[in-house]
């Protein structure tokens, strides 16, 4: 049973297209009937959105078996007025989903993932988080892999918000708890019988250890040099496998 990142693992952070192997992963889980969960940070897109454009590339994912961060926010953020930064997509959606960004009077502070943000944007959101209303991040990215570069991710731009301000901010998706608890029952089994693949380590799979689950570390994304991050983990942190791409993990399986 999986829980499988997309970007990076299964479609490339730079051309959008299915990574090697990919395509064959799903079909191959799809036609043994090994329950799995897709779990994507995207925030670009609405849900339905998102994965009719996976299906448009060849992914055969079923609706149930499809989780992102838009999925939780409406439970997890019941104030309708907030003040939110991201790609204007991102904006976007969250107006359909009935938000409306007050700059003036927010009543929380939501963060999405953006590689033109500014110190003129960090300072807006320090000022914005030091009033004291919640903060969310639509989930905790370490790095954000954009036109061959390495930008912050959520994760770390919420630490700066968090460290410069001394308040407490709570995560939509991934490595929330919550939202490995939703995709958990969606599949119907226990943590320790799954196996989580994805291409950042910091961001996804180590809050995914913390409860059990085993993690595989795909080089196909964010990292491409596998001891950029693991020398930096503790024995205990260190993933069950790493592969190239999931290509390569299921030829394993296969053979």
């Amino acid at each position: 049973m999986y829980f499988i990142d997309v970007q990076g693992t299964l479609i490339s952070d730079d051309t959008r297209l299915p990574i090697e192997g990919a395509i064959e992963f799903i079909d191959y889980l799809n036609s043994s009937k090994i329950p799995y969960v897709v779990i994507t940070n995207n925030t670009k897109h609405t849900s339905e959105e998102f994965l009719e454009y996976l299906h448009s590339i060849g992914f055969k994912i079923p609706k149930e078996a499809y989780l992102d961060p838009f999925s939780m926010l409406e439970s997890s953020l019941k104030e309708k007025n907030i003040v939110a930064f991201g790609q204007k997509s991102f904006i976007e959606v969250l107006e359909t989903l009935g938000y409306t960004i007050d700059t003036q009077n927010p009543k929380a502070l939501v963060i999405s993932i953006s590689k033109d943000y500014t110190s003129e944007d960090y300072a807006k959101m320090i000022e914005y988080a030091s009033r004291g209303i919640e903060i969310i991040g639509m989930h905790e990215t370490s790095i954000y892999a954009k036109d061959g570069k390495k930008y912050p991710g959520v994760g770390a731009i919420l630490q700066l918000v968090s460290f410069a301000t001394n308040r407490k901010y709570s995560v939509v998706g991934k490595p929330s708890v919550q939202f490995y608890e939703k995709a958990r029952q969606m599949i119907g089994c226990e943590f320790a019988d799954i196996t989580i693949i994805s291409d950042d380590m910091i961001g996804d799979i180590l809050g995914a250890q913390k409860l059990g689950i085993k993690g595989v570390f795909v080089l196909s994304g964010k990292i491409k040099e596998a001891n950029e991050v693991l020398s930096t983990l503790s024995s205990l942190e260190q993933p069950k496998e790493v592969y190239k791409n999931i290509g390569e993990l299921l030829w394993k399986k296969k053979n």
